[in-house]
């Protein structure tokens, strides 16, 4: 699926999702038609997926924590489903190791996040440890590229 064309392709795209067929094409020395069937073809097999991507940082998110969890087991689908729907929870995984959840928590203080921690987290009886892990600096995100 991912030829060396198709890699370019993905590349321009990540650098900028609003570049023109037109300007791809010229840029990878391919038609336009090219680009256009590469890029409904990615998209059509789930390998992209072209969208606006809001940059934290700008709209007032500035607090940004990643909270490690250990769940009871016969629990474990349900919690990280509930935990994806609640406001401010950005990626949720499970996880092997210590831990069997990991969550991404996005809040614009750090009384933001204790507000969450209390009205969400206290209240589900499955999870029987968090560790929480502040991010100070983020050297490196999808972010970073945008200019935050």
């Amino acid at each position: 699926m991912l030829d060396e064309l198709n890699q370019k392709l993905v590349q321009e795209l990540q650098r900028n999702g609003r570049q023109s067929y037109t300007e791809l094409a010229k840029m990878l020395g391919v038609s336009e038609g090219t680009i256009r069937k590469r890029v409904k073809d990615l998209q059509k097999h789930g390998v992209i997926k072209i969208a606006a991507v809001v940059n934290p940082y700008k709209v007032g998110y500035n607090f940004m924590s990643i909270m490690a969890m250990q769940i009871k087991m016969s629990d474990l689908q349900q919690v990280g489903k509930m935990l994806a729907q609640k406001p401010n929870v950005y990626y949720v995984a499970f996880v092997t190791g210590r831990y069997d959840l990991i969550v991404m928590i996005m809040s614009r203080t750090p009384q933001e996040l204790s507000e969450f921690i209390k009205k969400y987290i206290s209240s589900i009886p499955s999870i029987i440890r968090t560790e929480t892990f502040v991010n100070l600096e983020i050297i490196k995100s999808q972010w970073t590229e945008l200019g935050t």
